[in-house]
């Protein structure tokens, strides 16, 4: 699983992270992606590949193949 994070698909900037939140943030400590520039954020996931999981969900765009 590739663990590049691909740019926003919303405003295309490529200044996005992945973070685990910490407890104030949520509760849970799940881990997302956030685009600095225009404020989108991927799904929360939770699990023990958590950060993985935030930017595979992140990098999925519709339309491209399955990789």
């Amino acid at each position: 699983m590739s663990t590049q994070i691909k740019p926003c698909p919303f405003c295309g900037s490529k200044d996005v992270e992945a973070f685990a939140q910490d407890k104030d943030d949520c509760h849970f400590r799940s881990a997302i992606v956030h685009c600095h520039s225009c404020d989108a954020r991927s799904a929360q996931m939770v699990g023990a590949n958590k950060i993985n999981m935030a930017i595979a969900a992140w990098n999925k765009r519709v339309g491209e193949a399955a990789q």
